[in-house]
């Protein structure tokens, strides 16, 4: 059932002559992206805190007042889910002022995390019943050590009865992340800087309610300037946020994961 979203973005975009592609691109979106919100799946972007952000971005960038549609979806879509108008957290608490909040809906990488476990536990599995066959019974009869046959002269020495060890085939190593996708939601205003593979990208306040994207190929190195206002996901995973509310952090963010800069 739609509840008229989407049909606001995609006239207020249709009225401008632009394309999905073109939203998109201004967003520094996917056009799949753009597409989700004017088809109200909501639910394609891992939680409420990103989806309301998007939201946002979207019909700012459109020239409408966003708080109507986010008034909408708090109603329409997320009136069952206290992630939607939970107050923030404190810092280092997990708890908000008006009492426990509950995550959102965990992104699709947990799925995949789950089939990762249950392969990794199928072939142990699988080795413990090939390595729990019992050895033979050593003899527990002494035995004397040969004798030396005699030495015939120039007679050739003895060949060995066993040729050299071949070696271990060595185990394929894992395929690396490639690339980085960045998704910065905002819980609270928070002065940043973005560097981008070495250029700086973005260095301003963000406002609170805003989800901001940044893609790179070898690291995306972020100054908080409040740490607890940011909440991050990094190639699909929810890092959570970097830092205590108000404190200032810098963090790396590289396809292998992140690192204090």
């Amino acid at each position: 059932m739609s509840t008229g979203i989407g049909d606001t973005l995609r006239e207020a975009r249709e009225a401008q002559g632009r394309t999905p592609e073109d939203a998109a691109h201004a967003l520094r979106l996917r056009s799949g992206q753009v597409r989700a919100l004017e088809e109200e799946r909501f639910g394609d972007f891992g939680g409420d805190v990103y989806a309301r952000g998007f939201l946002k971005s979207y019909a700012v960038e459109l020239g409408l007042d966003p708080q109507p549609l986010l008034d909408t979806y708090r109603a329409e879509i997320s009136s069952g889910d206290p992630m939607a108008t939970a107050p923030l957290v404190a810092p280092g608490s997990g708890i908000g002022v008006g009492g426990p909040r509950r995550r959102s809906a965990p992104p699709g990488w947990i799925a995949w995390v789950l089939v990762g476990v249950i392969v990794l536990a199928g072939l142990a599995f699988i080795g413990q019943l090939a390595g729990s066959r019992a050895p033979e019974q050593a003899s527990s009869e002494p035995t004397e050590a040969p004798v030396a046959p005699a030495d015939d002269g120039d007679a050739a020495p003895d060949e060995p009865t066993t040729g050299p060890d071949e070696p271990d085939e060595p185990d394929e190593p894992v395929a690396p992340a490639e690339g980085i996708e960045l998704f910065l939601a905002l819980e609270a205003d928070s002065w940043m800087r973005v560097t981008v593979d070495g250029t700086i990208v973005f260095e301003q306040v963000a406002s609170e309610g805003e989800t901001l994207p940044f893609s790179g190929e070898d690291e995306v190195t972020v100054r908080f300037g409040n740490a607890g206002g940011v909440r991050v996901e990094l190639n699909g995973e929810d890092l959570g946020t970097p830092g205590p509310r108000g404190s200032v952090v810098e963090v790396s963010y590289t396809p292998d994961g992140q690192s204090e800069a």
